[in-house]
């Protein structure tokens, strides 16, 4: 019980009020409300009181309240609901409640007035003079008075409360209405588990600790009436039942005898400690014998001559594998195109993906005698993975979990971590262990053209197939570029269109940066004009720098930063760019990338050509972050940067030279056979392998793999386009151009539309066109179909 240190009740009090000239404080007047020490009573013991409130403590802690200067006086209105105040004096002094105000220093500085207003409302009045502070964490007690004049409730019965709410026309207070002060309760008990246990179909799990303790009185001595007839039980619901265990303990102790009736476990009272003030029950095996996944269990608990109480103790979950995400957790956003150490930017960011967990739901659900596979999107690179496990493995003989990922990222393709069977102790089903448990995060590169959510996938015969986001992937500069439709020329052709490459935001590329322009297969015969914005304060400087046994100023174009960015983002405009053609040039869509060497983390750096190469991090090692330059074949130099794994392209079909040099595009001269279903296709002589194979759509009609068939018929696969913002594929072949939509049962053949007989379709990301349709738009007109081997033949002009 709250005790304080004085009645502030006095007459002398009401007239040491100073005049209404306010507080002098730096902000607001703001006040938190609570109550601690509220009551609980059983009918008996409130109605044997006459509905005497007593213990209970009404706390205000200021949250604003600096004065500087001395002020006058603040009041609270205190309103209660079923319940008021006894007795009142002529003073309008409120008998019955007591008033302080608790500061950090022994000295109260300031006087209170409680003062009465009506039988069930109050006011207590704080004054101080120019001496006088109330600082920020200061709280206003009002205690309710054990006197035979305090606060009684009106009624009484089983469920009835005593609340008080409190306002103020000079402080804002937060959580003020309805603060209950005392309750009225049954003779009973109530129950609690430490938590659910998760349990699989006709599987065991031991219950988390079981608690039960007297709703109202000190103890179980208080609510059992007949100790000689009075049972605790415990019963379970439909589908679970109690094992055959006898190890249970009550407060520690096993000894107790119980009587176990498949889902009800009943004890004598007389064997249990009535004095005790709380039951502790552990031991307790549940199996669940028929309950379905997803099902909980409650467990009903009772003792005789109390109320029944239940408590959520079981889940019932799948036999599997989980992979989750902490949700509250941002997804991390990492800079595409850039190396784990952020050379070429100034972001800190460490690479790291969201911490991912694969558990158990119940132990041995996985499987270890089966592969599974963690996977990222195309153009996004695992260069590290990280676990706190790892600091702690390795210790005499102890399961090594970096190096088993190490072993499953070097199956892979530089993309998957595929771990095989039996490669993991932790998860045998023979073992006797809690279910397994791995958590980690992943270290992420990403292809510069790479924009959007990291999802990682799990796959596998041994779980179920699940994605979870991880991380995402922003571009530190975007590139606008506009195809060019050109005819064959031979020296100084100029790009009538200019390039424009734009930071992301403003500071972001480092001084010494560099950017790169290349063409596929086109030289440059002139860099054409680099301007930058009036802006952003970016400045650049133009390169021609010899690297190994190349010189960069005709092949590619680039720039370096020479001062970075301040208030806007830089824009970079290249325009006047001029190309040298050679005449044997085929017609057709020819690539622009442009890329930061810099960022990708290139094997030598632009501005010191005689560096030393910088070896690359990871799994991926030297592979994917371009270390080891081999000066003979010139993998690493700039423009050649991880070929074999970044896709540098910023606009596919940058130029498209619309007449050809000496080559005869207008006619196909290979048999192309596409066997439906199969995996492969014959072009000319040779097995081609394919991704997708040929199907029969739900219409009837044959599809076929558009960028397949195309290349194998002898398109090079650089001419067939794909526009994913529009969903356009367009083949560029000769004089012809053709477009098709996905969903549309159009082609455009140089932008007539000629009509199909099948809509486009998409199928695992590709493309499909029918049978005849792709015939005509291509231009091959025998084709021939064999319903018996369900096969298409394209066969090329003779």
């Amino acid at each position: 019980m709250k005790k304080f240190l004085s009645m502030v009740m006095a007459a002398a009090m009401v007239v040491s009020l100073v005049p209404a000239t306010a507080f002098a404080a730096s902000g607001d007047f703001k006040t938190t409300a609570k109550v601690v020490d509220a009551q609980n009573y059983t009918e008996t013991e409130i109605k044997d009181a006459n509905g005497l409130v007593s213990d209970a403590e009404i706390q205000l802690t200021f949250t604003t309240a600096d004065i500087t200067k001395g002020g006058s006086e603040l009041t609270f209105e205190f309103t209660l609901d079923n319940a008021k105040i006894a007795d009142t004096n002529k003073n309008n002094q409120a008998d019955g409640v007591t008033a302080e105000l608790r500061l950090d220093s022994e000295e109260q500085p300031v006087e209170l007035v409680a003062k009465y207003v009506d039988e069930d409302e109050f006011e207590v009045t704080i004054s101080a003079d120019d001496s006088k502070k109330i600082k920020r964490g200061d709280v206003l007690a009002i205690g309710v008075s054990t006197g035979a004049n305090g606060i009684v409730m009106d009624k009484m019965t089983k469920g009835k409360t005593a609340v008080v709410s409190v306002d103020s026309d000079d402080a804002t207070v937060t959580n003020g209405d309805d603060l209950v002060i005392a309750s009225v309760e049954s003779k009973g008990i109530k129950a609690s588990v430490k938590d659910t246990v998760d349990i699989a179909t006709e599987e065991v799990a031991t219950l988390e600790e079981i608690k039960v303790e007297p709703s109202v009185g000190a103890d179980f001595d208080a609510i059992i009436s007949d100790v000689d007839k009075a049972e605790l039980t415990l019963k379970l619901p439909s589908g679970y039942e109690f094992t055959a265990r006898t190890d249970v303990t009550i407060n520690g102790d096993d000894t107790i005898a119980f009587t176990n009736d498949d889902d009800e476990i009943t004890i004598k009272a007389t064997a249990l400690d009535l004095t005790a003030d709380v039951w502790k029950i552990t031991g307790l095996e549940v199996e669940a014998v028929s309950a379905k996944a997803g099902a909980t269990g409650k467990v009903k608990i009772a003792l005789t001559g109390s109320d029944s109480v239940t408590v959520e103790a079981i889940k019932v979950v799948d036999y599997n594998v989980v992979m989750s995400v902490d949700e509250d957790e941002d997804v991390p956003v990492i800079y595409s195109g850039v190396n784990v150490d952020n050379k070429g930017i100034t972001d800190d960011s460490d690479h790291e993906s969201l911490e991912v967990t694969i558990e158990e739901t119940f132990a041995g659900a996985w499987n270890n005698s089966k592969d599974f596979t963690l996977s990222v999107p195309e153009g996004v690179y695992i260069t590290a993975v990280k676990s706190p496990a790892f600091d702690n493995d390795g210790e005499d003989g102890a399961f090594n979990e970096e190096e088993w990922f190490e072993a499953a990222y070097e199956e892979g393709d530089y993309v998957d971590l595929t771990f095989k069977r039996r490669g993991w102790a932790e998860t045998d089903p023979n073992k006797n262990h809690d279910p397994a448990e791995l958590t980690f995060a992943l270290e992420l590169v990403a292809d510069p053209n790479f924009e959007g959510d990291v999802v990682l996938k799990l796959t596998g015969d041994a779980v179920d197939e699940q994605e979870v986001t991880v991380a995402k992937f922003v571009k530190p500069f975007v590139v606008e570029a506009q195809q060019n439709d050109m005819q064959i020329d031979y020296r100084n052709t100029e790009i009538p269109t200019s390039v424009v490459i734009k930071e992301a935001e403003a500071g972001l590329w480092d001084k010494g940066t560099v950017f790169t322009l290349e063409l596929d297969k086109i030289n440059f015969d002139d860099e054409g004009t680099i301007a930058i914005d009036d802006k952003s304060g970016l400045e650049v400087k133009d390169n021609e720098v010899k690297l190994d046994t190349r010189t960069y100023d005709n092949d590619v174009i680039y720039f370096t930063v020479d001062s970075r960015s301040d208030d806007e983002a830089a824009t970079v405009t290249i325009s006047g760019l001029q190309l040298y053609m050679d005449r044997s040039l085929p017609a057709g869509a020819y690539d622009l990338d442009v890329y930061s060497p810099t960022m990708l983390g290139a094997a030598r750096d632009v501005a010191d050509p005689a560096g030393t190469a910088v070896a690359g991090t990871g799994y991926l090692g030297d592979i994917v972050l371009g270390a080891n330059v081999n000066t003979s074949d010139e993998i690493g130099c700039v423009g050649h940067i991880n070929d074999d794994f970044y896709s540098t392209t910023a606009k596919a079909g940058f130029v498209n030279i619309v007449t050809a040099g000496r080559e005869d595009t207008e006619s196909f001269t290979t048999k192309v056979v596409v066997p439906v279903g199969e995996s492969y296709l014959i072009s000319g002589e040779n097995k081609v392998t394919i991704d997708v194979p040929a199907y029969i759509n739900a219409n009837g009609y044959t599809m076929l793999p558009l960028r397949a068939v195309a290349v194998a018929l002898g398109i090079n696969s650089n001419n067939v386009l794909w526009d994913q913002s529009t969903r356009t594929a367009t083949i560029m072949y000769g004089s012809k151009i053709i477009n098709m939509t996905y969903g549309q049962k159009v082609v455009y053949v140089n932008g007539a539309m000629i009509p199909a007989t099948a809509a486009v379709e998409i199928t695992n990301d590709r493309m499909f066109l029918g049978l005849r349709d792709l015939g005509n738009a291509l231009g091959v007109t025998d084709i021939t179909w064999d319903g018996a081997t369900k096969t298409a033949t394209l066969n090329g002009n003779k």
